[in-house]
């Protein structure tokens, strides 16, 4: 029986031990979790020091390029809803390089008319679910921008960086 009581102890001994290892490489493991990442970033720590190189400027102000804004107007358009009258209103400005604007102010004065024709179409199609939210709005802008890109420039040039609303209006 004595035997029997040390061979219980010596496995609930070896048990313990089994879990506190287990335990222990766990821990280990989240540990080494957090903190990887934030070693493979190269954080600077609360002194100051850093392990990467000097402050190098990203390639895109490389150019230090200036951007204009150009002024496309408002539209007003009711929503595609069955129920209920519904409209939308937009005033749209294009942002573009600085050397771009005079270039796109002679376009958009020769081909204002089909563009905004285009717009108010497309619009029109719009539900007010389409039309909600940031999302919807994104896409809005994105598509926009495509479109006028693809009418103004057909040599396939993207001149037309952003569409922004100056107003976003649904009623």
């Amino acid at each position: 029986m004595a035997q029997t009581t040390q061979e219980q102890a010596a496995a609930n001994s070896s048990g313990r031990w089994g879990w506190l290892v287990l335990g222990g490489v766990a821990l280990a493991s989240i540990a080494g979790g957090f903190a990887l990442p934030w070693l493979l970033s190269g954080t600077t720590s609360s002194h100051g020091h850093s392990h990467e190189a000097p402050h190098q400027t990203p390639k895109n102000h490389a150019k230090d390029e200036k951007t204009a804004f150009v002024p496309f107007g408002d539209v007003v358009v009711n929503l595609h809803e069955e129920r209920l009258t519904r409209y939308l209103r937009l005033k749209i400005v294009l942002e573009v390089e600085e050397t771009e604007e005079k270039h796109l102010q002679e376009l958009l004065n020769k081909r204002k008319a089909p563009l905004k024709s285009w717009l108010i179409s497309y619009l029109a199609d719009r539900t007010l679910d389409e039309v909600r939210g940031t999302l919807g709005m994104n896409r809005i802008r994105r598509e926009i921008r495509d479109h006028f890109n693809e009418m103004l420039y057909p040599d396939g040039r993207e001149v037309i960086r952003q569409v922004h609303f100056e107003e976003f209006t649904v009623q």
